[in-house]
């Protein structure tokens, strides 16, 4: 789930940073100025997820590099690579080659967009200026129901899990609006340091969509909630 989110920026219930919707900062390329013969090199984050949306379904996305990550949800292809490599994406009207450049900066969001393709129709629901993806929305809409007070959440109190580093995790709530699954975190920092959160940190099950963090650094001793979304119910 940034299906970013700085470039990933989409604030929620107190401002919850998502991988899958990076709309501000986001890179628009129109399709109808390129050829699909012709490869289109794109600028991505090494480190961190991002998402690719074409103006139809993607039927199916396959890479030169092994070590490549990608996931594929409706229109959107979410990737992480931390090497150049070629990426194909196949859809029901194009076959487009896309020359990937990891760069050490924050996750991206590339929206390509049909030549003939209409703006917006008048009072359709926008993320960040352009129209709200279904999965989005549902996605959105679960996790500020998850963080919000009167959230539908299961009284859920898990011992805390060690990740590398003296951060500790700890699942503290969920809540369901199938296929998304969404599951409340928090993290705690146990040095006596400052310690650095990235999305990458919890997005390793191959089911996980969309991750939201409400910070980026916590100080010695603080704690912060982390919302991860999966299209899979989480284990006991």
């Amino acid at each position: 789930m940034n299906p970013d989110f700085p470039s990933r920026v989409l604030t929620l219930a107190g401002a919850a940073f998502f991988i899958f919707t990076t709309a501000v900062n986001a890179l628009t390329i129109d399709l109808g100025k390129t050829r699909d013969s012709e490869p289109i090199s794109l600028g991505i984050s090494r480190t961190d997820a991002n998402r690719i949306e074409l103006p139809e379904t993607i039927i199916n996305a396959f890479s030169s590099s092994e070590l490549m990550d990608v996931k594929i949800i409706g229109r959107s292809a979410l990737l992480r690579a931390e090497d150049p490599a070629e990426l194909i994406i196949l859809t029901e009207k194009r076959r487009l080659t896309l020359l990937l450049v990891p760069e050490d900066a924050p996750s991206r969001t590339v929206i390509m967009r049909a030549g003939d393709e209409p703006p917006p129709e008048p009072g359709r629901e926008t993320t960040g200026g352009r129209e709200a993806l279904p999965y989005e929305k549902a996605i959105t809409d679960l996790v500020v129901s998850l963080a919000s007070k009167n959230a539908p959440a299961e009284g859920i109190s898990e011992k805390e899990q060690k990740l590398p580093g003296s951060l500790f995790l700890a699942r503290r709530g969920q809540a369901a609006s199938p296929p998304f699954f969404a599951s409340l975190y928090v993290v705690r920092n146990g040095s006596s340091q400052s310690a650095a959160l990235a999305e990458r940190m919890f997005f390793s099950d191959p089911q996980t969509v969309a991750v939201g963090m409400e910070r980026d650094e916590l100080l010695p001793g603080e704690s912060s909630r982390i919302f991860v979304v999966t299209k899979k119910e989480p284990g006991r």
